[in-house]
């Protein structure tokens, strides 16, 4: 497998109190269960983000930020949400809220110095009081999220459901087919695009029980995949990844990660995209723009991958909901430093605790305005606890006006055929499986067909966007209340913001 990329910054031993040790084994194709060498073997390091040299046990330290990041961004069929923007807020829900359930701390080996010593596993929710059926949704959540999380880990960018949409021009055949009893089209979970390799990933995502059998089925799902990309000729990298919590193995039930890979040879998946910051066209007009949303694809993936946060935002703001407040960031890109994924840790986000410290010192005894903010070189991030959980989300005001334009593109797109518009009927149930299958047909065909102009409308909105929340609350009420000391353990990337409450998770271990 490729080397870390050189260009990663090293900050040494991660020093956080939701540090976690994750187990993962890479190797090549599927294989047999692993058994008890997660803790018995001898664990390689793997400080860096990117592609270790080569397989074997590895023994990453994440953080439960990074972990509730993936849960939230991993790909998605977006198009119920188009229908129904009112319950997106649901789905994030829906994928937080069972990590929380079903899983605890526990105490776990320390072979390198940077290592946490604390593991996650089952908690007796899971273990005593779940049956299968319910314990099968979990998995699946699981083997999701952890897919999401170590593909980041290894570099790769935006994951897609393939349910959604394939890679480039590429075209699944079997799309468009109503499927006969019997028939089956194994395909894998997700895919995404890997800048430094310069290839597609096909990955499926399993969790749960990880031995042969289901090892064997993804392997399928993958090869399905293949088969489709085979004829265009790009170059793609199969990846199945597999969340185990390996019950009745050993003493310890650690959650460990297996990845099987292959490699299939082609041409270039990404080829060189123009700088649309450098065109002269844009010069007077676009403000700095983070390196990683430096064209119209990046920025429209970005949208894309967000819109759930900023369905849940604008329910919260016409609701006007306690749980929305403003969080000040720094301005200045530059200091959004990864640590071991995506995400910036704000402990290592100087200039913002900085900022935030001057501002704290100068609001003593008056209120702390946008204005405040914004002449002290901070940005305020439009945040929200999500319904139910101790997890907070946001969103910068660039960001939150290029979902906004995306929606309201897509949504233009999209037929609708709401369900609740037909009589209940079994035969009217028929029809709207069959209305629903062919509308989405027809939206990814025509989402496909005018993504440039999408991705060109979206770039507009993301350059043009007010500095302030006022416009977005202008006909509901004053803007939520500005925060500078958050009781949060905080996060951001260029665009984006989390936060969680880890006490309830991390101050139990299991003895």
């Amino acid at each position: 497998m490729s080397k870390p990329s050189n260009h990663t910054p090293d900050i040494g031993a991660l020093n956080y109190d939701d540090r976690i040790d994750v187990p993962v084994l890479l190797r090549d194709g599927p294989g047999g269960r692993p058994w008890k060498k997660w803790r018995t073997g001898k664990a390689q390091a793997w400080e860096r983000p990117g592609l270790p040299d080569t397989d074997g046990w590895y023994l990453p330290t994440t953080t439960w930020r990074e972990i509730i990041h993936a849960a939230c961004n991993v790909g998605r069929d977006l198009t119920p949400w188009l229908d129904t923007p009112q319950m997106a807020a649901g789905e994030l829900v829906a994928r937080i809220a069972p990590l929380y359930a079903f899983l605890a701390l526990h105490q776990g080996p320390t072979p390198h110095a940077y290592n946490a010593g604390r593991r996650l596993t089952s908690n007796r929710v899971l273990e005593r009081g779940t049956e299968a059926s319910a314990r099968g949704a979990f998995s699946y959540r699981l083997g999701m999220t952890m897919a999401e999380w170590v593909c980041q880990r290894m570099g790769l960018g935006q994951t897609f459901n393939l349910e959604d949409s394939w890679p480039a021009d590429v075209e699944d055949p079997a799309a468009k087919l109503k499927k006969l009893k019997g028939q089956s089209s194994p395909r894998p979970d997700l895919w995404g695009t890997h800048t430094t390799e310069r290839r597609y990933w096909l990955i499926e995502a399993k969790g749960g029980d990880i031995g042969p059998r289901r090892q064997q089925k993804g392997w399928e799902q993958l090869q399905g995949g293949s088969s489709v990309m085979a004829p265009y000729g790009y170059d793609h990298r199969l990846i199945l990844c597999s969340a185990g919590l390996l019950r009745k193995v050993h003493s310890e039930n650690d959650l460990i990660v297996v990845v099987g890979h292959e490699h299939h040879p082609g041409s270039p998946a990404v080829r060189p995209q123009p700088d649309a910051s450098a065109d002269r066209t844009f010069r007077q007009k676009v403000r700095p723009r983070p390196k990683d949303l430096n064209n119209a694809d990046q920025l429209g993936q970005a949208a894309r991958s967000q819109m759930l946060v900023y369905l849940m935002l604008r329910a919260a703001a016409e609701a006007t909901s306690p749980n929305l407040f403003q969080v000040p960031l720094s301005r200045s890109r530059t200091y959004r430093r990864r640590a071991t994924g995506p995400l910036t840790l704000l402990e290592h986000d100087e200039e913002t605790l900085a900022l935030r410290q001057e501002q704290r010192d100068l609001a003593i005894g008056s209120d702390v305005t946008s204005r405040f903010t914004a002449e002290a070189g901070l940005e305020n991030y439009l945040a929200c606890r999500v319904p139910g959980t101790d997890v907070t989300l946001g969103l910068s005001r660039r960001l939150y006006n290029a979902c906004e334009q995306l929606f309201i593109a897509e949504s233009e797109m999209f037929p609708a055929t709401r369900a609740e518009d037909q009589p209940l009927t079994a035969r009217a149930e028929k029809r709207v499986e069959s209305d629903m299958r062919l509308a989405g047909i027809e939206y990814r065909q025509r989402a496909e067909d005018a993504r440039e102009i999408v991705n060109s409308q979206v770039w507009a909105a993301f350059d043009t966007a007010p500095h302030g929340w006022d416009d977005v609350f202008r006909d509901i009420g004053p803007a939520p209340r500005i925060v500078l000391t958050p009781t949060l353990s905080e996060a951001a990337t260029s665009e984006t913001y989390l936060a969680v409450e880890p006490r309830d998770l991390f101050t139990r271990i299991k003895k």
